[in-house]
């Protein structure tokens, strides 16, 4: 099969939908695919440069006009992957779409918390009335799209994946019984850094026990989150700064509950590495997380930042939950392996080339009855 990404944001961007991306492109590319990645962001970025070597093709653009050049008739399906405004790789989507090529819109933002930006801009690109199939990361975001795509339009799911080692053991207690915090994030708003730092502050407050926090990551809060921990009293707060993925697990191996305090999260990739790291998971049951963290039992779900607060310190207070918890992720593998997320994205391609009209051979309709 021929598959082209498009994306506006690629490696050596680090982030959600970088990693996917590259990653899903790997693995279809390891399996004998011919893919190849459309993509205006540049080979070296912020002194990060991806050498593009290896069985996927990139292919690297300075411009929607440029990109607009390339020929995509020869591509059996075209996978382009949106935040909330995508002015590269939807309009070239739509563009495809139109000409016949079997197209799939995958989502990986909230479009709920933006007002009408979403749809107005997939409506501006053409990509809202174009013959695609549309997904989203999670069955929350699935929801969101679909509230906003003209009446009757189906959005399916394709989640993200990984494929994590957990760690050899749960850490044993601290002779102090202090907990380890741990969070990995963009330190941006829409990550809520700063209401992380207020809710561990009140966590402080309501319980006996020394807490330790470490943020992995960076980003233009990270001053602020910082000035924030201090001021607050918190003495045992570590933002890491940027960090490579093998260096990310690492530091969470360490950690005894991961938090992700953001609601407007689609999916939650680093939350799904530490659940399968091996650490109890708490976040918000209005985020992506629902997908894989259920209450009691990979985690816990918060209703508000307060109810939040309470399952944390629920959490603090009893190492043998903890440790339950922990084990059960560390020796339970999540179904969200790569496997899975292949066999539905074939599906998910099959059904694109059928709404294109268009039958690209066997082994497409083979990979729709796995």
């Amino acid at each position: 099969m021929r598959v082209l990404h498009l994306s506006d944001h690629y490696l050596p961007v680090l982030g959600g939908i970088e990693t996917h991306v590259s990653d899903l492109a790997t693995r279809q590319a390891a399996r004998g695919d011919d893919v190849s990645v459309l993509t205006w962001t540049p080979a070296s970025v912020e002194g990060r440069v991806s050498p593009d070597a290896g069985p996927v093709r990139v292919r690297r653009v300075r411009s929607l006009l440029e990109g607009a050049r390339l020929d995509v008739s020869g591509f059996d399906v075209v996978h382009v992957h949106l935040s909330v405004v995508a002015p590269f790789s939807a309009p070239l989507a739509a563009l495809a779409a139109r000409r016949g090529v079997p197209t799939v819109v995958t989502v990986h933002s909230m479009w709920n918390g933006m007002g009408p930006v979403p749809a107005a801009a997939a409506a501006l690109s053409g990509l809202r009335s174009a013959p695609v199939v549309w997904t989203a990361v999670s069955t929350v975001a699935a929801a969101h799209v679909e509230a906003r795509l003209p009446g009757g339009a189906r959005v399916r799911v394709l989640p993200n994946a990984v494929a994590v080692a957990p760690r050899e053991r749960s850490p044993d207690a601290p002779r102090d019984g202090s907990v380890h915090l741990a969070t990995a994030m963009r330190v941006a708003r829409r990550k809520r850094p700063l209401p992380l730092v207020a809710m561990v502050g009140r966590l402080a407050r309501e319980v006996d026990v020394p807490l330790r926090l470490t943020v992995v990551g960076d980003g233009p809060l990270r001053s602020r989150l910082e000035r924030r921990a201090a001021a607050a009293g918190l003495e045992d707060v570590v933002v890491t700064g940027r960090l490579e993925r093998p260096e990310v697990l690492a530091r969470l191996a360490t950690a005894d509950v991961y938090v992700a305090p953001a609601v407007l999260e689609s999916f939650g990739l680093a939350a799904l590495e530490a659940r399968c790291v091996g650490l109890p998971v708490v976040g918000h049951a209005a985020s992506g997380l629902v997908d894989f963290v259920r209450h009691g039992v990979d985690g816990l779900l918060a209703d508000s930042d307060g109810d939040l607060v309470r399952l944390l310190a629920g959490l603090v207070r009893d190492p043998a939950a903890r440790t339950r918890i922990a084990e059960h992720n560390r020796t339970v593998p999540s179904g969200l392996t790569w496997a899975a997320a292949l066999d539905r994205h074939d599906a998910t391609y099959v059904s694109a080339c059928r709404l294109a009209g268009r039958r690209r051979g066997r082994s497409l309709l083979v990979g729709a009855d796995r």
